[in-house]
Formats: C-alpha cells, structure tokens, sequence
C-alpha cells in the first residue's frame, strides 16, 4: 500500500490542484473546528476504500475506528453528554478520489478530524493538503514516505521493518540459517526489507541468504523462482510478496518439491493467504496484531469485535480501533476537541505512550511503533509462536 515511482507525477499534479483550491477557499485558520473545551458532539470522517482491491484494509480500519467510538461514548470517556461520530466516504481505489473526498472533509467547519486512506498512494497525495490545512489526519497501513510529514499527519500502523527482526531472530532462535529471499521490488515497503533490512539483520544473526531473487508487482506466474528455490533446498524461505502472489507462489513452490519453512509478512495474515490452502500449512509470519494474542487489551478487544460484528478482527481493525483511541486520549490530554487541541494532544499522547489492542505502543515522532508478535498459518488458523 506504497507509492511507486510511476505515480510520483501524478501525486504532484493532484497535490498542486488540492493546494490550489483549498487555499482559495481560505487559510487553514477559516472556517473550522476552534474554541477551547470539548464539544458535546465530536464529528470525524473516515476517508478510505470500501470497495475495490485493498478494501479489506479500509473495510477493517473502519469497523475497528467504529467499535472504539461505541466504546468512548458508552464509557462517558470525554464527559457526561460527550459522544463522537464518525462519517464513512469510499475512495475505491482511486487516488483523485482521496483527494477529492478529503479537501471536501476538511473544507466543512463541523469535522474536527479525519481517519485517512490506507493506500500508500492516496496519504501520499493527501498529506500536504492535511498539513496545509490543519486538520488532524490519522492513517492506517499507508506504509509509504511523504504520509507523515508535519504536525498533523499521524499513522496508528507501524512500518513493517520496524518489527520484522522478530521474524529474523525466529529464524536464528531455530537454527534455521540457510535460506532463500523472494521479494516484490516494486513494492516499496518489500523493496527496503529484500535489499536492506532483511540482509542486514541476517548478517548480524549469522543467517546465509544464498539466493536474492527479484519479481515485479505485475509478476504472476513464479514456476521459475519456485523450481530455483526447490533445487537450491534451503532450510527457509523468505516471502516478500502482496497477497495474491504469494497464493501463487506458495503452491508453485510446494509443487516444485520444496517442503521446507517459509517466512512471510502481515500481508499474508488474517487469512489473506487462505486461498493457498494446505501449500500455506505452517507459514509463519511477524504481525502487528492477531487475534491469538493472549494480553488483556487484545482479548477484551477481539471479544467486543466479535460480539459487533460476529467475525474475528483482522490487524486492520486492531489499527483503527488503536487509532481512534489514540484520538480520543488526545482529546482528552488537551481538553479540547478543536483541531488545533487535537493535534496537540495527539503528540503529547505520542511522547507518553499508550496501551491498546496491539500492545504497548510507542511512537517515533507521529509514527507508531508496537512489539508485534509471531504467528503461525495452519488449517485455516493463526496460532502465537512468540
């Protein structure tokens, strides 16, 4: 959910109209949420997909953001009368469209904040504008430079590289130290783990990447990768794959003769790779959340889920909901639901951290960071390994 560099141009060109139009309708001090205190009524809107290819992850930020509203609101948390709401738009994909939605959200005086896009591309192109404007804009996923660029650009999702060493140390603790690298080079979260992070962490742990091999994001067919990878017979593979290729991947490498360990992301958890079958039995993977975590704040959030919506949470629930808490703490440090007071409280939030759904969470300036666990894909379930 990373821009690439084929759409750097068009990001531009969008953010300039964005910039252009909003500027016209006045400085970002005109026509919005001020004043001190909290408001009885505090009105947000989530800008993100609900249809099309990654509206899994729009979907679950959503239904997690809402869940943690309820509970705001039922708690009396921000004051006796005080409640939130939150307006949902679809960005479906399409980057004009975040772009659109978003200068219209900012442009009415009643939101105070926005739960923003996850698609890399879309926060990227959105960013300046937030910033420009002021208004308070917590994104989820989005792992892509240019998102969290100002004082008002936050991201409740942690880049992945910062907890991958959990899947690297796994490796080392199991003695599994010859090993196979697959990635996505043009995906730029993939891109940095397959020639940076991943290589360098398996130097400092004594793990051998015999094999690098690159693929595109237009890759389908992986015979060739697989047939390389069974006949070098590594102790591990690493994956670093979208979802839908590593479906493919997993069953070509199995029918290639390889029987030995993989290693994936969070990409492939929450049942996105489910459609691999028994290929994808005893895949293991880092993930920010799971519903297999044992702490109290992850129980007591997968059985609020459950009872809401009747399905076990995804880690993009877990985001949304962690994200609209860590708004509403915000709002409550600053005592003021203005946009102004939001962001202000949101990063005091973020120099004290909190604990959510995903864990203890910490933050790097307005970019958050959490423990992550690891799990294991087996029949159709993820179970913790740490």
């Amino acid at each position: 959910m990373s821009p690439t560099r084929t759409t750097k141009a068009l990001l531009a060109c969008l953010t300039a109209v964005a910039l252009t139009a909003v500027t016209a309708c006045g400085s970002g001090g005109s026509g919005v949420v001020s004043g001190d205190g909290i408001a009885e009524n505090i009105q947000i809107q989530a800008v993100n997909d609900q249809t099309g290819a990654v509206a899994y992850a729009g979907l679950g930020a959503s239904r997690g953001a809402q869940l943690a509203i309820d509970e705001i609101n039922d708690q009396g948390f921000l004051g006796d009368g005080v409640s939130i709401s939150m307006g949902q738009s679809d960005t479906a994909g399409k980057i004009d469209r975040a772009v659109s939605d978003m200068t219209k959200a900012m442009s009415d005086p009643q939101i105070a904040a926005i739960l923003g896009p996850t698609m890399g591309q879309q926060a990227a192109a959105v960013a300046p504008i937030v910033n420009q404007r002021k208004v308070p804009t917590v994104f989820t996923q989005s792992g892509a430079e240019g998102v969290v660029t100002g004082d008002y650009t936050f991201r409740a999702t942690a880049p992945m590289e910062s907890y991958y060493r959990i899947a690297t140390q796994w490796l080392a603790d199991n003695d599994l130290k010859k090993l196979s690298l697959i990635y996505n080079a043009t995906f730029p979260t993939f891109a940095i783990l397959g020639q940076d992070v991943v290589p360098e962490q398996a130097k400092e742990l004594g793990l051998d990447i015999g094999q690098s091999l690159q693929t595109q994001s237009t890759t389908q067919d992986f015979t060739g990768q697989a047939q390389q990878i069974a006949s070098a017979n590594p102790q591990a593979v690493v994956m670093l794959l979208t979802a839908p290729q590593s479906v493919t991947f997993l069953k070509q490498l199995r029918q290639a003769g390889y029987t030995g360990q993989v290693v994936a992301t969070s990409v492939q958890s929450a049942g996105n790779v489910a459609a691999a079958g028994a290929a994808a039995d005893g895949l293991v993977y880092p993930v920010d959340f799971s519903s297999a975590m044992d702490t109290e704040e992850a129980r007591d959030f997968v059985e609020a889920y459950q009872s809401k919506y009747g399905e076990t949470p995804d880690p993009y629930a877990a985001e949304g909901y962690d994200a609209l808490w860590w708004m509403a703490h915000g709002i409550k440090a600053s005592g003021s639901s203005s946009r102004e007071g939001i962001q202000q409280g949101m990063t005091q939030v973020a120099r004290d951290g909190f604990t959510g759904a995903m864990g203890e969470i910490s933050f790097d300036g307005n970019d958050m960071r959490v423990p992550g666990v690891m799990v294991r894909w087996e029949n159709g379930e993820e179970s913790l390994i740490s």
